[in-house]
């Protein structure tokens, strides 16, 4: 199949893969620079032997590759040995293990599958996680029904980002990620700092921009709308927003005041 069949957002390593009809990218992710990192160190470590670099090479860099999540399935592309395709009907009942210091997701059930040193490992956890409770519709119409923004939720000192569909007088806002207390993590990072430990937050991001360009192209869009949202816990908002601020040029700041939480977007004029 060439090229030209597949989406735009489809990568170049998996244009000789055929696309399945309706076939929506997720996510799509490669190979963190640490595995090349320890691949070089282990096997300058391991002297003048041969089979002592031929097995760091195929742990750190062999074992690693390229992912590519769809609204239909999982691709596994390792530099070392045959792609792995498993379908989103097999995801549901496999168990997702991360292991954050090796930025590795694991897949373990009827079908076992490591997929380590990832640059976009939470991505890929999210997209798992959300295929996993919701089957994405069938992109029946040419243009979407609705815009979306990035935006945001703050409450406090706690943040959470995702998307926002906006729909004549209505917004939803649909969270990618667990809401985060910036202050504590501030806090934990400069302690880390103090002690010499590097401070990360490991939370999955749900693939919502990408699903809700989807669902904007579903007939009838209205109802997938509301089974997302109610899956991944979103906020409706009612009529126009509260405040408007110019965020640039050509951009207004749209946010919506909801007690003392606050939901906001950017949208670009023209």
């Amino acid at each position: 199949m060439s090229s030209q069949s597949h989406p735009s957002d489809w990568p170049k390593w998996a244009q000789s893969i055929p696309s399945e009809s309706g076939e929506y990218v997720l996510e799509t992710g490669g190979t963190h620079v640490m595995a090349y990192y320890f691949t070089l160190l282990f096997s300058l470590a391991c002297g003048p032997t041969y089979v002592g670099p031929l097995l760091v090479i195929w742990f750190f860099w062999g074992r690693s590759g390229r992912f590519l999540l769809t609204s239909h399935r999982l691709i596994w592309n390792p530099h070392i040995g045959k792609k792995v395709f498993i379908p989103r009907e097999e995801l549901r009942d496999l168990k997702i293990h991360i292991g954050t210091r090796l930025k590795t997701v694991k897949l373990r059930g009827a079908r076992k599958l490591t997929m380590p040193f990832q640059w976009c490992y939470k991505e890929l956890w999210g997209g798992l996680l959300l295929l996993q409770r919701w089957q994405p519709p069938a992109a029946t119409a040419s243009n979407p029904a609705f815009d979306i923004y990035p935006g945001e939720l703050v409450s406090g000192a706690r943040y959470q980002s995702g998307s926002v569909a906006v729909l004549g007088s209505t917004a939803h806002f649909l969270p990618e990620e667990p809401m985060a207390n910036v202050a504590a993590q501030a806090g934990a990072a400069m302690a880390g700092l103090v002690l010499g430990v590097t401070y990360r937050t490991h939370r999955a991001q749900l693939p919502i921009f990408q699903a809700l360009r989807l669902v904007a192209r579903a007939r009838p869009f209205q109802s997938e709308l509301e089974t997302l949202q109610r899956i991944v816990g979103g906020e409706t908002l009612q009529g126009p927003p509260t405040k408007k601020s110019a965020a640039g040029k050509g951009s207004t700041r749209m946010t919506y005041v909801l007690g003392e939480r606050q939901i906001s977007f950017t949208v670009s004029e023209g």
